[in-house]
């Protein structure tokens, strides 16, 4: 908790033996002091409930700060003063409930005649008016001078306040050991508030190591002891599970008891649980919660309520109201409102950022820790006051040094990157793990991309998971992100999509336009969760009216290629459209695409060159690319070789791989410009060392072959390797070849380039296979393995496999089909297959003449012999088939 209220508004109840030295030690006051503002009534006989009442509300140590609360207690006093005229007490306690009315003036007056005659409690009151400019200037001397006579008289809360004032540094030099030892005095001499300020420096770890259960034990004590501020801090750290078992029910419950007894307090603190935690039905009820405390004139209340009205979350976004709520709050003197009043100027549409520093800075200087942070964070952005980065370091420090998990993390931060101040890596990361082991997400995060990039830090990926999933688990919305992308690739733990897709649902549902974008990815390709289009496009268009504009792009593509939705170019056109408009590359040229390709438009070259120019003109290498493979590439006028020499150069030099691949082709086939195999293989070369394989296939046959470079088949082997380690079918095929013919033979290392080169749909590779089976190279032999290569590449597309197809089918007896690849062969230009008619079967060769009778070609006797007809026909079949 870092809103500690510095001096609290009510005071204790003098002990007896103590409440009896002050009678004998003032009884002269009886007769001397005035009683001019007093209620002008006679002496009447005592009202014991009056007194009683009096003295119940107006006691020292109550920390209340609703009006009607004071309103009853001031009533009470004044019929226990009109009944006791010359009482101290009755005249004390009806002073108290006026300072606490804000009627300063008269307080003030009677507490400094009661003070003349060494009454400490007045002394007490005096000391807060002095420190928080209460009804007259702020003067910490006279503060301190007044809480120094309290102490002659051992007084109790004076120890207190002096404890405040020297943690804040107030007209003293900031000293938690001497604030932690007035806080302890002022326990053992019976003041319970004393209880909740040692609890806080314990919680918050203020010069003291953090002790969660010894402050969650010093609450208790307070709370058992009746005092009401500390109850309400118990149930905030039931609800976090701060040193004790989390226990949100418990927490309610207490709280459920303080409003059914009419506690403001109780009110305030249940509705801010409810608007943290609940559902729509509590959240609703916590505004009528505030209404209610804000009825009963509690300012603390007020405050809450206004930031409801800033927020605009559970009711109509009012600043008015906020406003004139946080300036009732402020007349209280309510520490929060002073921070609040400033965060609102900062909310509004045109922000006033120098009247919102004025008040951070008065929250500040009267013990916010929060507000010291905000005010390093206006000095660091330069909002109401010139960028200061080194009075923000100071601001930092004050609010860290307060126990502030903020503070914490922002001057941990600027230690830690050096920002206003030399660079102090370890005392940064002090603060900034005190900070996150206090809850401030966002100091996790810090430390997760600390250990992450490896400034400063000892790079590990495994811990700064770790601290991304602290933060994400603790609810922070950002984290949830961070933990969904590592969990999809797998950096610092294993990629698991399903809890990617956990997360990124999380992150989406609270309006992460990203995290709604990549959940639409992950449903369209069904990664970590079932492929769904609807869903898909259901999140794509979420994501898009919030503003992440690469939806519109996939919604594009989606209505005109996903074949589990009906397509709708009009749809997929708008969006496109749409996307580019919001300035999205990708949109941009998938319309460029589709009018290139007339896919869902008429064709249209000048819209495709107008929109890839769009792309091009924000520097999209691939719209470079597209455009000059777009002139490289066309028909007639449009083909121009010197544009596309210009936009491949221009995404060439861009990094584009497929660009400088394409110019190594340009300069190797002479198009638009010279040959110049040197120059080809330099552009090879780029794309290869940027990992394009086909690029890394080609200059492993440059130097394979001695072009444009020394002939060098070492490196020439290495850069095969490289081209099918990185998927090239013919990278894997040329790596086949130099095993099978090179310098380093090894049929069975052939085998397995050329089965690769196979599996990557290499014609060549499934040819080269197939020859293997037939010849047993590297391998047994598998004629039926060799027919299956065999028609796998001709039906890719190889044009010379019949010849091996014809004695494979002849050698497993299949001789139609011997014979009809024979004809085949010839057609695709085998034609020295016909003077090999001996190396066939008989079966085959009668085969082949019962194929030629059925074409007409043929009309001799259907024998095995390789006579003058059959001769005769092949070569006529020859003629009309041509090869």
């Amino acid at each position: 908790m870092t809103d500690i209220s510095v001096f609290p508004v009510l005071i204790f109840e003098i002990p007896s033996l103590m409440k009896l030295f002050h009678y004998l030690a003032t009884a002269s006051l009886f007769l001397a002091v005035s009683i001019a503002n007093s209620p002008a009534a006679a002496a009447t006989a005592v009202d014991p409930a009056s007194e009683a009442t009096c003295r119940h509300l107006a006691r020292d140590g109550v920390e209340i700060d609703n009006l009607a609360y004071w309103r009853d207690a001031l009533a009470a006093c004044e019929a226990y003063l009109q009944a006791e005229p010359s009482s101290i007490d009755a005249r004390y306690f009806w002073l108290a409930s006026k300072f606490n009315l804000q009627q300063f003036e008269p307080a003030l007056a009677g507490f400094e005649e009661l003070a003349a005659h060494g009454h400490a409690p007045s002394m007490d009151y005096l000391a807060k008016a002095s420190a928080y400019g209460l009804g007259r200037e702020r003067d910490f001397k006279a503060a301190l001078a007044w809480l120094r006579k309290a102490r002659e008289a051992n007084d109790p809360r004076s120890a207190d306040y002096l404890g405040e004032m020297y943690m804040l540094g107030w007209g003293v030099a900031q000293d938690f050991v001497m604030a932690r030892s007035y806080f302890e005095l002022a326990d053992r001499l019976g003041y319970i508030p004393a209880k909740r300020s040692l609890a806080w420096m314990y919680l918050d770890g203020i010069g003291v190591p953090v002790d969660a259960e010894r402050g969650f034990g010093l609450l208790s004590a307070a709370a058992q002891q009746g005092h009401e501020r500390a109850t309400t801090d118990i149930t905030f750290l039931y609800t976090k599970g701060i040193g004790t078992e989390k226990n949100a029910s418990r927490a309610v419950a207490m709280l459920d008891d303080l409003v059914r007894k009419g506690s403001a307090d109780g009110m305030r603190t249940l509705a801010r649980y409810y608007l943290r935690d609940g559902d729509k039905t509590q959240r609703k009820t916590a505004l009528d919660l505030l209404e209610k405390a804000v009825a009963l004139g509690d300012g603390n209340a007020m405050r809450t309520l206004a930031d409801v009205y800033v927020a605009g979350r559970e009711t109509k976004r009012d600043f008015a109201k906020a406003e004139s709520l946080l300036d009732q709050a402020i007349a209280q003197d309510i520490l929060a409102a002073y921070r609040s009043k400033a965060l609102l100027l900062l909310k509004m549409p045109d922000p006033r950022y120098d009247q919102a520093m004025y008040w951070m800075k008065e929250a500040a200087s009267r013990g916010n820790a929060r507000a010291m942070a905000d005010v390093g964070a206006m000095y660091e952005q330069g909002k109401g006051v010139p960028v200061d980065e080194s009075e923000a370091r100071i601001w930092y420090g004050k609010s860290a040094e307060l126990g502030d998990s903020s503070g914490a993390r922002r001057f941990g931060q600027s230690l830690y990157m050096g920002m206003g101040g030399p660079r102090d890596v370890e005392n940064g990361v002090k603060w900034l793990e005190k900070s996150a082991a206090a809850g401030e997400t966002d100091a996790m995060r810090v430390l997760a991309y600390g250990y992450e990039k490896g400034g400063g830090l000892p790079k590990d990926v495994v811990k700064a998971f770790e601290w991304f999933q602290k933060a994400a688990e603790a609810g922070d919305t950002n984290a949830f992100l961070e933990v969904a992308d590592r969990s999809y690739d797998g950096s610092g733990t294993t990629a698991d999509a399903q809890k990617s897709f956990v997360w990124y649902l999380k992150a989406a549902e609270n309006g992460s336009a990203k995290a709604q974008y990549c959940v639409g990815l992950l449903y369209e390709r069904g990664e970590g969760t079932a492929q769904d289009s609807r869903e898909a496009v259901h999140w794509f268009k979420a994501a898009a009216e919030n503003g992440f504009i690469d939806a519109f792009a996939e919604l594009g593509e989606m209505y005109a290629n996903d074949a589990n939705l009906p397509r709708d170019d009009g749809k997929s056109i708008d969006y496109l459209e749409k996307g580019a408009a919001a300035g999205n590359v990708t949109a941009m040229i998938l319309l460029g695409i589709k009018y290139e390709d007339g896919d869902g438009v008429a064709r249209d070259y000048a819209k495709a060159i107008e929109w890839y120019e769009a792309a091009a003109n924000k520097n999209s290498a691939d719209a470079m690319y597209r455009l000059g493979t777009l002139y490289r590439g066309a028909d007639g006028n449009l083909k121009d070789f010197g544009k596309a020499l210009e936009w491949l150069t221009k995404a060439g030099a861009h990094g584009n791989a497929k660009a400088q691949y394409s110019l190594g082709d340009i300069y190797e086939y002479g198009q638009g410009v010279p040959i110049d195999r040197s120059k080809a293989l330099s552009w090879f070369m780029m794309a290869a060392f940027k990992q394009y394989p086909e690029a890394m296939n080609a200059v492993g046959y440059y130097y394979q072959n001695g072009i444009g470079t020394k002939e060098d088949q070492t490196i020439a082997r290495n850069w095969y390797q490289k081209a099918a380690d990185a998927g090239s079918a013919a990278g894997a095929l040329n790596l086949g070849w130099y095993y099978e013919n090179g310098k380093d033979q090894d049929q069975a290392i052939a085998f397995q380039y050329y089965k690769k080169s196979a599996e990557l749909n290499s014609a060549g590779g499934m040819f080269s296979l197939g020859r293997f089976y037939d010849d047993g190279l590297g391998i047994a032999v598998n004629r039926q393995e060799a027919i299956k290569w065999y028609l796998r590449a001709m039906d890719t597309g190889y044009n010379r496999a019949a010849y091996r197809l014809a004695y494979a089918y002849d050698a497993t007896f299949s001789s139609d089909n011997a014979a009809e690849n024979i004809l085949l062969a010839m057609r695709q230009g085998d034609r020295q297959i016909a003077d090999e008619l001996k190396a066939f079967s008989s079966f085959t060769r009668t085969a082949l003449k019962r194929s030629l009778s059925r074409r007409g070609l043929y009309d001799g006797p259907l024998d095995d012999e390789i006579d003058q007809p059959l001769k005769s026909a092949l070569r006529d079949y020859a003629m009309t088939y041509g090869g």
